[in-house]
């Protein structure tokens, strides 16, 4: 084969893959904003959302049998991924029904998500992360449109325990979780694209204290000071922020006594109320409580549930298959044995991202790898979202080192031409 028709093979490989990337996130969207639709609890909306999620389903296996190529370069890797699909593989069909209903309620539950190390396998592809960013775009334009669309059901504090007061939560979880990411790696986008997703995510805040829901309102936080870190550290502009930022702790620490006793029986007594009280800790000790040594470590399978009564809306059988708590999600399915399988293979490709990397997309990456595994107490992370499948294309920046070896200056070409 001559250099003239290697070239002409290789430019149609790269367009024919390029395509299967736009297919690929585009697939990703159409489930997400289908997943979106499922948070508002509208019940002749599930149909529609099932529909969709069906055919995002179909376009992720077909581009995932396109793009992927079973091949990796660390031995370490390669071997844990191994056990680790092996282990998947048990977990899926132990305990598993083989019933129409337990079969349509698994794959629309997110059985897929434990795949997602499958992303590994995809080419390392420059392309293929500016068309992510151009997805965590638009849930950011997602976020705000749900959330001005159900405002009054987002913004409401239900005494009863109903499906809408769960709304902003699906949202976020949807939505609202990857935004961080774009914005820790500002230096690769325009400001009009960095603008908007700093919207939603102050729109995130806002919403989460006003709800005094916690955990999105300390993510929120956290999200903001790294991008405050990162600005700081790439800006021109050193002087000019560190002004900015004493003078905007100089008016906050003048007002904020007086906001705080003016809406001390409203709006923070809520929060306070919230600080004080850990709404998890019986449904924790339920758990602890129906488990057993064997299920520590191997998990209860696809359908693991656990005896935990009176906590579920019109709950009948007093069993859960979810805890909110999500490692013990994973241990509740998996076992200590998935977590520990996960943590295996992120880990250390976190620690390789940020500090044997020269370039900020890899060191985002490093962190975003942590904070995800952070977020395992607090949130619901392990799912089938944009956020789960960004986590394991950072592990796969990780393990790559032709990507934390390229300079800014290469990313950026790539991502604003």
């Amino acid at each position: 084969m001559n250099t003239i028709e290697y070239a002409a093979n290789y430019q149609k490989y790269i367009n024919e893959l390029n395509f299967n990337y736009k297919l690929f996130w585009f697939s990703v969207l159409i489930y997400s904003f289908s997943s979106g639709l499922g948070s508002t609890f509208i019940n002749s909306l599930f149909i529609v959302e099932q529909f969709f999620q069906s055919l995002a389903l179909i376009g992720l296996f077909y581009t995932s049998y396109n793009i992927v190529q079973f091949k990796v370069n660390n031995k370490f890797l390669g071997i844990t991924l191994v056990i680790y699909f092996l282990w998947i593989f048990f977990i899926t069909f132990y305990g598993f029904e083989f019933t129409y209903a337990n079969t349509k309620s698994v794959i629309f539950g997110g059985v897929f998500k434990y795949f997602f190390p499958i992303f590994l396998f995809f080419p390392k592809n420059l392309y293929f992360y500016k068309k992510l960013f151009v997805v965590v775009s638009f849930m950011a334009i997602a976020f705000i449109i749900f959330n001005l669309i159900f405002l009054e059901e987002v913004t409401a504090h239900y005494d009863s325990n109903v499906n809408e007061k769960f709304i902003f939560e699906g949202f976020t979880r949807n939505f609202g979780l990857p935004l961080g990411f774009l914005l820790f790696t500002y230096i690769y986008h325009s400001k009009t694209k960095n603008i908007l997703v700093l919207l939603a995510l102050l729109l995130m805040l806002g919403i989460s204290a006003y709800r005094a829901r916690r955990s999105i309102m300390v993510v929120s936080m956290v999200y903001l000071l790294i991008f405050m870190v990162v600005l700081y550290i790439y800006s021109n502009r050193k002087v000019l922020i560190s002004m900015i930022f004493a003078v905007f702790l100089l008016v906050a620490s003048v007002f904020a006594g007086q906001i705080y006793e003016k809406l001390r029986f409203s709006f923070f007594e809520k929060i306070e109320e919230r600080n004080t009280i850990n709404t998890r800790e019986g449904v924790e000790a339920a758990f602890i409580r129906d488990f057993e040594l064997q299920d520590w470590i191997i998990g209860r399978g696809i359908n693991g549930k656990y005896w935990c009564p009176n906590i579920d809306i019109n709950d009948t059988t007093g069993y859960r298959t979810m805890i909110e708590t999500d490692y013990l999600n994973m241990i509740l399915k998996g076992g200590g044995v998935l977590l520990f399988l996960i943590l295996l293979i992120s880990i250390p490709a976190a620690f390789k991202a940020f500090f044997y990397s020269k370039n900020l997309l890899s060191k985002a990456a490093g962190i975003w790898i942590v904070l995800w595994i952070l977020s395992l107490y607090p949130m619901n992370v392990f799912l089938f979202s944009v956020n789960y499948i960004l986590f394991w294309i950072c592990v796969g920046i990780g393990y790559s080192k032709d990507m934390r070896y390229l300079s800014d200056d290469t990313i950026k070409k790539a991502f604003l031409n």
